[in-house]
């Protein structure tokens, strides 16, 4: 029997760690965090799609001692999961990315840096001692792209993932509401919000605003920040040509995955591309509120690439059994992004540690009521729904 511990108790679930996070940090960084794109419908819909996911147990057999271990890219990581990339991460608790980066290491996990992460490529490499993996935001600037991908290289990371699905700048009418646009605008209601929660605001008085960090070495001098903010929104290419990913490939020596794909025909275009996998994401309901969600995009991308080009996916994971449910679904990996935030803004410098555990043993008891021993049996478990005549 694992020992319950205090934050056991606090925070027995990601649900929990949510709620936590919700009444500590101020409303837009909350908000930031948990905002979708238009209603919200695709950000319920990840959840709702994994929930409706079905796997059928087996009790009469031969016990079963779970072994989470996964080989992926020539390591064998602890567990099949990692976590997902987040930009601007250090709003939801000072030095964020840090936090989850080396909770994920201390779990023998991969962390995945985003582009506009605040934390440098250089900084996250040293505290990750090589699990981490670098995802790029192609800039429209050449030189800039190349000098990323440099930088990442010489920092050690092995693994690239470029994002392909923000073909353009998308309305996000929260943030606009919070004053996090371009310009971003603060007033008095932002202060107050900051006011009420005393411990996000000391913790970040301490450490100081977060800035993108790995985009600032770019900026022209003298840019101020309202400058600065509109610098950074004007380098995003957007959309993505296969020229673009072409370019990226020959002058990336490690593993390529295009992250943010849906449809075969994408994946069809990866195979040709010759990259090592693709990671299914509509980027956390981010980006188009009426894409389909991983789980409903799984079984299509799986047919075109076929069984030994990795698959990676993301999108609503809260608990260790949906982590269970993507793999049997046909996924080889899962990224986990909001349900370890939660606890860095739950509770601070041990926060992602405590998330990481939840979704570690939920995942062990998961495979262990279905009655597999390795994550690679779950797709002969999965059930599929009966669908309406």
């Amino acid at each position: 029997m694992n020992l319950i511990t205090d934050l056991d108790r606090k925070y027995p679930s990601i649900a929990d760690l949510e709620a936590g996070v919700r009444a500590r940090i101020p409303r837009f960084a909350f908000e930031y965090m948990m905002r979708g794109h238009g209603r919200y419908d695709c950000r319920e819909r990840n959840i709702d799609a994994l929930r409706r996911v079905d796997l059928t147990p087996e009790y009469v057999i031969e016990k079963v001692i779970p072994k989470l271990e996964t080989p992926l890219f020539g390591r064998t990581w602890s567990a099949p999961f990692g976590v997902a990339p987040v930009g601007l991460s250090g709003l939801i608790w000072p030095r964020g990315p840090e936090i989850a980066a080396r909770a994920a290491t201390r779990a023998g996990l991969p962390f995945v840096l985003s582009t506009y992460a605040t934390a440098s490529i250089e900084r996250i490499a040293a505290a990750t001692d090589g699990n981490a993996w670098f995802q790029l935001y192609t800039p429209n600037v050449p030189e800039m792209r190349r000098d990323l991908l440099k930088r990442a290289r010489t920092a050690g990371y092995e693994v690239l993932l470029v994002t392909v699905d923000v073909p353009g700048h998308t309305r996000h009418r929260v943030d606009m509401r919070n004053g996090l646009s371009v310009p971003p605008r603060f007033n008095l209601l932002t202060v107050i919000d900051m006011l009420s929660r005393p411990a996000w605001s000391f913790a970040m008085l301490r450490s100081g605003m977060p800035t993108f960090e790995n985009l600032t070495p770019y900026l022209p001098p003298g840019t101020s920040f309202a400058e600065g903010a509109q610098f950074f929104r004007d380098i995003s290419l957007g959309h993505i040509s296969m020229d673009t990913l072409r370019e990226i490939r020959d002058q990336w020596p490690g593993k390529m995955l295009v992250k943010g794909i849906l449809a075969g025909a994408d994946a069809r275009r990866c195979v040709e591309l010759g990259v090592e996998g693709v990671v299914v994401s509509n980027h956390g309901g981010r980006q188009l509120d009426a894409a389909v969600s991983a789980v409903e995009a799984i079984p299509e991308v799986r047919a075109e690439i076929g069984p030994d080009m990795v698959l990676i996916a993301d999108g609503g994971v809260r608990c260790g059994l949906d982590v269970a449910r993507m793999i049997a679904l046909g996924a080889d990996f899962v990224l986990c992004a909001r349900a370890v935030y939660f606890g860095v803004g739950a509770i601070g410098s041990r926060g992602g540690d405590h998330a990481i555990h939840i979704l570690l043993e939920e995942l062990e008891e998961a495979m262990r009521q279905i009655g597999v021993t390795t994550p690679a049996e779950l797709p002969g478990r999965l059930r599929p729904r009966a669908t309406a005549s």
